[in-house]
Parts: C-alpha cells; sequence; structure tokens
C-alpha cells in the first residue's frame, strides 16, 4: 500500500501531475511506478514533493494537536525527508535520527525493498546525506551495531525523553489555555 489514495488530500494532484498509468486497480497509487518517475527525475522528484508535502504537513500537524488534546505522553513520528520537507519541525520537542552507514543503508534498502544497487542509490542520492541529518538531530540512535545494542540506546533515550515531557506539557496546557481565556474574554 502506498498511503495515498483517493482520500488523501494529495492524491488528486499527484495523478493530475503524472497521469492514470500510475494507479494500481484498486486506485491506490503504485509506489513502484511512481518511484520509477521521480528517482529518475530530479523535476519530477520536485513535482511529486510539492504535491504531497503540503498535504502531509497538514495531516501531522492535525495528528500531533490531537494527540496533545488527548493527553498522548509521546507520540513517534517516521518521516525520512524531515529536514528536506514538511516544515514541521517547530511541532516537534525532540528530533532522533537513528543511524547507520551509508553503506549499510543500502544494503538494507535493497534488501527490504528487493531493489538494484542503481535503484537504492537513485532513493539515497535524493536526499539529504545521513551525516547531514545526524548533525541536525537532536537525539542519535546509533544502528551500526546489533539489535540488542539499538534497543538500549532506544531504551535509554525514551526514559531520558519522558523526564522532560510533563514540565513541556504543562506549560504549553497553560499557554493553550491562556490563549483560549483571552478569546472567550474577548468574544
Amino acid at each position: 500500500s502506498s498511503g495515498i489514495n483517493a482520500e488523501y488530500g494529495g492524491y488528486r494532484k499527484v495523478v493530475s501531475k503524472f497521469g492514470k498509468d500510475i494507479l494500481l486497480p484498486s486506485g491506490e497509487i503504485d509506489r513502484q511506478k511512481l518511484g520509477a518517475l521521480v528517482f529518475g527525475s530530479r523535476e519530477n522528484r520536485e513535482a511529486l514533493n510539492s504535491c504531497i508535502h503540503p498535504e502531509i504537513a497538514k495531516i501531522v500537524r492535525r495528528r500531533l494537536i490531537l494527540e496533545f488534546l488527548k493527553g498522548t505522553e509521546l507520540v513517534v513520528l517516521d518521516i525520512p525527508l524531515l529536514f528536506e520537507s514538511c516544515n514541521i519541525r517547530p511541532y516537534m520537542h525532540s528530533v532522533i535520527l537513528v543511524y547507520c552507514t551509508p553503506e549499510q543503508q543500502k544494503k538494507r534498502l535493497m534488501d527490504r525493498n528487493d531493489f538494484t544497487e542503481e535503484a537504492a542509490n537513485a532513493r539515497i542520492n535524493s536526499q539529504w546525506s545521513i551525516e547531514e541529518k545526524k548533525d541536525l538531530a537532536d537525539h542519535v540512535i546509533d544502528n551500526t551495531g546489533l539489535f540488542l545494542e539499538t534497543e538500549s540506546q532506544t531504551k535509554t533515550l525514551l526514559a531520558e525523553l519522558r523526564k522532560g515531557i510533563l514540565p513541556i506539557r504543562n506549560i504549553l496546557l497553560l499557554l493553550f489555555l491562556f490563549a483560549v481565556a483571552v478569546i472567550l474574554y474577548n468574544f
């Protein structure tokens, strides 16, 4: 499943730009066909990004606000192109990068998606380098070793993040309540 179906806001824009040949019989967008078009052309990739990134940002912002109002303690977003797009960084307390070497990144992509080396390189080269992202992240989990090591780092970081959540939530909640009070007072 591509995640881009007819109910998704950017769907019509993507189909309009790239044509109905990119659709599966179910009506969903065929990720492999679309990938072949966008990872072979910077122009097509930028066109796709302009269709979907604003929609993704809206969905993420709405979801974060909903989770905040529900009192959710921690929300984890998996956004491979966070630094390149979406403009949602201001809504985040912390950015965590799960790091591996560029060679591991390519091998894992090839194994997971059954990509050729050329297809994997095209996708990797369309993004900022993992080293650039590493410099911008608030926290880095080293995923170059054993699973148990990665798991241990993740648990340690999660405990550290949970310590700082309550004070931030209380401050944000007070600001939200203050804003509502101001609106109601002026209404």
